[in-house]
């Protein structure tokens, strides 16, 4: 009797902590969460307000007259153009090299495939700015790239490389190009082999097995690494600055363009608020090409 008495007592017991536990459970996920929210806000929703309310101001008054500008007058049509053009060649460039890559790679065992990850992760060690002096270097009117041209007896004289849209293109394929590799080789080796192994061993063609087993496997993936590509690309300052011309103006250098000159115009702030937009409909456009959604992409990218 004294036996069942305790038990009881210590099921209780434990009963009361279980909802103590419980009760305190909302109250731990909120100071666990509490770090990240603030990050997310101080560093994404905040400037990103504060963005939206300066492009309705100019100098010190509330006015539409900067969207105007920014959608109307020359030049920034044209610089939004060029944005948008060389982040396309750019998206398109890193994906037609990487996607042969990452899947061979996926297709390895994890101890290779973790070296080779591992080296082209390294190259982003070196930043941007110091590739790109590197560029600058090698495709020089008296570079490498032109004295190899001469010798080869392919141009009589140093073909001008630098300050061009290629120039512009190499420099940014290179750096995305890991950023693609990583992102895709992630997501192909989720690929069950086992149903293309079956697909084959019924009898399906090389093109039906990619079209209905293969592709639906990494469409997701390969959509989502293209739109991630174009967006970092959208938002590129220092290899247009340094290794382009006039007509390689993008976005991030007119916007620094105006903060220096015209600070409290407010120009500086809508181009960013616009070009915010129109990334957002585009990866909303991406997203209904997946079938998939924010929620879901979200839930795919945290697993």
């Amino acid at each position: 009797m004294a036996m069942l008495e305790l038990r009881s007592h210590d099921q209780r017991a434990g009963n009361v902590l279980a909802r103590v536990a419980l009760s305190g459970l909302p109250t731990m996920r909120v100071l666990l969460l509490a770090p990240a929210i603030l990050l997310v806000f101080g560093f994404v929703i905040g400037p990103t307000v504060i963005a939206l309310v300066e492009s309705f101001r100019s100098a010190q008054s509330w006015t539409v007259a900067n969207y105007i500008t920014v959608l109307t007058e020359p030049p920034y049509p044209g610089i939004f153009w060029n944005t948008v053009v060389i982040a396309l060649w750019t998206t398109l460039a890193s994906m037609a090299i990487s996607l042969p890559a990452a899947a061979f790679l996926a297709a390895q065992s994890s101890r290779w495939a973790g070296i080779i990850m591992g080296l082209i992760a390294s190259t982003l060690w070196i930043s941007i700015l110091v590739k790109s002096y590197a560029w600058q270097v090698l495709l020089g009117m008296r570079g490498p790239v032109n004295d190899l041209l001469l010798s080869l007896h392919l141009t009589e004289r140093p073909v001008p490389l630098l300050y061009t849209r290629g120039a512009v293109l190499i420099s940014m394929v290179q750096f995305m190009i890991p950023y693609a590799c990583i992102l895709l080789v992630s997501g192909m080796r989720k690929v069950d082999w086992e149903l293309i192994t079956a697909a084959r061993v019924l009898g399906a063609r090389t093109s039906t097995v990619f079209r209905t087993v293969y592709w639906p496997q990494v469409r997701f993936t390969v959509v989502m690494t293209a739109l991630i590509v174009f967006v970092i690309a959208s938002s590129f300052f220092v290899a247009p600055a340094l290794l382009g011309g006039p007509g390689e103006t993008m976005l991030g250098m007119k916007m620094k363009s105006d903060l220096s000159a015209r600070y409290d115009s407010g120009l500086a702030a809508t181009t960013g608020t616009l070009l915010t937009l129109a990334l957002l409909i585009i990866s909303w456009i991406a997203l209904k090409l997946t079938g998939s959604s924010f929620r879901r992409a979200t839930e795919e990218v945290s697993r």
